[in-house]
């Protein structure tokens, strides 16, 4: 959808990046086979992926909350300040609505599978049930992922992602001598993961919500 092109685009060169760190890493492993700062690389690249989704998170509802209010459009759960709501001129209104949301949203990590269903509850109903549908769309039976599934290796990569970020990704158990493992190929699955869930996300959020779907 055209309103989301500039985070869409913003994401997909993030996510590249993130594919361009692993590279890094077959590079360095290459030229110092065994360094364990190699895997510094695949870190960053996790990082970077994990960081993308939650900025595309954030930027898809400022979008969409800009223009279902433009376009009188149907939202649930978005409290807007009395102080917002009265400013006379329309341009100003929407303009300080979508900063109110923006606030709002800021501290807040959307690659938890609860705030992501918080968020885009605001927008439509059941969003991670529509996720799931979409991620399994066109994928044969025995690859196909329950939603409880898909949540719960969402909510393991933000577990993983704060360990890197938050704990240095020290095992504390061997008393910060040694980091948590991390390999290629996990890496590389979180990549897809993550990308497989943004790329319907915009679908997701953009879906419109009916007359008994608002509280």
């Amino acid at each position: 959808m055209e309103r989301f092109s500039g985070a869409t685009a913003t994401f997909e060169h993030a996510i590249e990046r993130a594919r361009q760190m692993v590279a890094l890493f077959d590079a360095l492993t290459a030229l110092r086979p065994h360094e364990p700062a190699n895997d510094d690389a695949l870190r960053s690249a996790y990082f970077l992926a994990v960081s993308s989704f939650d900025f595309f998170a954030h930027e898809l509802a400022a979008v969409e909350t800009k223009h279902r209010f433009t376009n009188g459009l149907r939202t649930r759960n978005i409290h807007l300040p009395m102080d917002v709501m009265t400013i006379a001129d329309e341009e100003a209104r929407i303009a300080t609505a979508e900063i109110h949301v923006r606030q709002t949203n800021s501290y807040k990590a959307f690659v938890d599978p609860a705030k992501l269903a918080e968020l885009l509850s605001c927008y439509c109903l059941k969003p991670w049930d529509r996720l799931a549908i979409l991620i399994n769309s066109g994928l044969p039976e025995i690859e196909r992922k329950s939603t409880e599934h898909i949540k719960g290796q969402l909510k393991s990569v933000w577990k993983r992602r704060n360990q890197i970020a938050h704990e240095a990704d020290v095992n504390p158990t061997l008393a910060g001598v040694s980091l948590w493992p991390i390999d290629k190929v996990d890496t590389e699955i979180t990549i897809s993961f993550i990308c497989s869930i943004g790329a319907h996300m915009p679908k997701v959020i953009s879906e419109p919500l009916l007359d008994d779907e608002v509280e």
